[in-house]
Parts: C-alpha cells; structure tokens; sequence
C-alpha cells in the first residue's frame, strides 16, 4: 500500500509541476476556454471572472490533493501522526512552486498564489483529520 501511496503522490507532484510551469500564454488560454465554457452553462457570469475564480481555485485544489496524497501515504507507512518532516516539505513546496515560475516565460511568483497553496496544504490536512 505504501508503494501505491508513493506512486500516487509522485506522480500527482510531477503532474501538478508540470500544469504549473507551463508557460503564461499557454496557462492563460487554457483557462480562459474554461471560463468561456463554464460562462455558456452560468450565462450571469463574467467569463474574466470565471477566468480568475478558476485559477486561483486551482492553487487550493492541487496542494489539497498533493496534502491528502502525502499524508495518507505516511500514514501507510505507520508513521503516526505526520511528522514535522512531511509538513515543512509541503509547505516548503507551496513557496518554491511559485519561486521556480519566474524561469519560465510569461509567469511569475506571487504571493498571493503562495498563500492559496498553503490554504490548500491546510484543507488537504483537514480532510485527512477527518477521515
């Protein structure tokens, strides 16, 4: 189980990396076909602001997935209850995927961003409690 685990949380990290440094324009295209789609099913709402709502919301999302991933695997691993060690690795994270944007072309860090990924960390650490 705790290989599965690992599997999962690695393969979820390269491919939350991967949406997250792609460049500016290719992001910003993505997005915005989204929030234009999704403005055709909710006609009231503003597809910019569907555009902004969508892209910040995916900031929570993937660190809540990366969070429940980690720490469901270190509680395979029977280490109870997570260490500092998986925290500060997350957190961690949450900063440097924001600090390596500025390599690629039409990105940049913030931290706005930065604090929508610890939120993220944190809701994925309350789901675990929970569970």
């Amino acid at each position: 189980m705790v290989w599965l685990g690992m599997t999962a949380t690695t393969a979820w990290f390269v491919f939350m990396t991967w949406l997250s440094h792609q460049s500016g324009e290719k992001t910003s295209r993505a997005s915005r076909m989204l929030a234009e789609d999704l403005g055709e099913l909710l006609p009231s709402e503003d597809p910019e602001r569907l555009n902004t709502l969508l892209r910040k919301t995916a900031h929570v999302v993937v660190f809540a997935v990366l969070a429940v991933l980690s720490l469901l695997t270190w509680r395979a691993a029977g280490k109870r209850p997570a260490g500092y060690g998986i925290w500060a690795a997350l957190l961690l994270w949450c900063w440097g995927d924001e600090a390596t944007k500025r390599m690629v072309p039409g990105r940049h860090f913030s931290w706005l961003d930065t604090g929508l990924n610890v939120l993220g960390v944190l809701v994925g650490g309350a789901v675990c409690a929970a569970w």
